[in-house]
């Protein structure tokens, strides 16, 4: 989904029907082309801030990025939001 033609919009009208997105196969970032990596942290983006569950089936999209390294810098923001969607206190409220 986020190495095809998408955008927040797409993103956010998913966030507005499912309460649960659901992404199946994803790979580490470092697979992913700059595009794909941009629209998977929109797509974070939008899941944190619309309170949307987001399920990541595959690898762990971070697996792989050094702590210095600037594709890892560049997605510091990512990271941090894929800790809060993963916290306990967002899956009890959910």
């Amino acid at each position: 989904m986020c190495e095809g033609l998408t955008a927040v919009a797409d993103y956010l009208a998913l966030a507005d029907r499912f309460p649960t997105v659901v992404l199946d196969g994803v790979p580490p970032l470092t697979e992913a082309s700059p595009d794909g990596r941009r629209r998977f942290a929109n797509l974070v983006d939008v899941c944190c801030d619309r309170d949307v569950r987001l399920v990541l089936i595959g690898a762990d999209p971070l697996a792989g990025l050094s702590t210095g390294s600037t594709l890892m810098r560049d997605l510091d923001r990512t990271a941090s939001r894929l800790a809060l969607l993963r916290s306990p206190a967002r899956e009890a409220a959910g």
